[in-house]
């Protein structure tokens, strides 16, 4: 593994308050690590000095780099678009927030070289520790928009929304060129194309830890992403029917 470059994304929306701090981690614990190594942060629309801090701060290192887009698209669009961008042969994208902290990456290139294409953490199997739990209605809410993924057959994995996964560039770009959902369903979309299109995909269980600025809001977005389920349901099913 010694010679693979690994990337890392961090899709942010209004981030100039955490994304200097985890910039900081970041970018010492892959300094440390004597690898190739870049991170690429997806200013996507952000209303605040997010592009400014980064550049301030970071602007001197040409391993990290800012993606702005003036209109805010959502975090599938911000991700894809970083991926895509990515040079490494291996992309992790991460919460702004590392409520995954970014030093359980080497267990998930562990996995990659083992040769899956998808490496998600999980809060849910065997192994997680949850350091700082969520609030109830938030773990409720998780709970059920769970079972809707698998009520609708979408994924295997146990823990979709887990904003920490680690991707084979080269075999997982067909996939997220695909993708239509921008919003936060993208990751079940992710896993559901990958899933269909014979990607091996690992879950790794993690230490996490629950972050205030979440920018997901119970009430509409997780009305909206448990519409998106429903769209992605139909958009799978018509095309697995559709003939070859």
């Amino acid at each position: 593994m010694t010679s693979v470059m690994t990337s890392v994304v961090f899709p942010c929306f209004n981030e100039q308050r955490r994304i200097p701090p985890t910039l900081v981690r970041t970018v010492e614990f892959l300094a440390g690590r004597g690898r190739p190594w870049e991170v690429i942060v997806v200013d996507d629309g952000s209303e605040d000095r997010t592009s400014g801090v980064v550049r301030e701060g970071f602007g001197a290192r040409e391993n990290v780099r800012v993606l702005r887009y003036e209109t805010n698209h959502g975090k599938g669009f911000a991700v894809r678009e970083g991926v895509l961008a990515a040079r490494g042969e291996l992309v992790l994208f991460s919460d702004a927030d590392l409520s995954t902290p970014i030093e359980e990456l080497a267990k998930f290139e562990a996995r990659a070289a083992d040769g899956f294409d998808v490496v998600v953490a999980s809060r849910v199997i065997d192994g997680a520790r949850i350091l700082t739990p969520q609030p109830v209605l938030r773990r409720l809410s998780g709970l059920a928009f769970r079972a809707l993924v698998r009520g609708l057959a979408l994924s295997s994995l146990h823990d979709t929304q887990c904003g920490f996964k680690l991707l084979r560039r080269a075999t997982v770009e067909p996939v997220l060129r695909a993708i239509e959902t921008e919003g936060f369903a993208f990751d079940v979309e992710l896993l559901a194309r990958a899933e269909r299109a014979g990607l091996r995909l690992a879950e790794v269980p993690v230490d996490w830890s629950d972050a205030r600025g979440s920018k997901v809001r119970l009430c509409p977005d997780a009305l909206h992403m448990a519409a998106d389920l429903v769209r992605l349901r139909r958009r799978l099913g018509a095309r697995s029917a559709a003939p070859a």
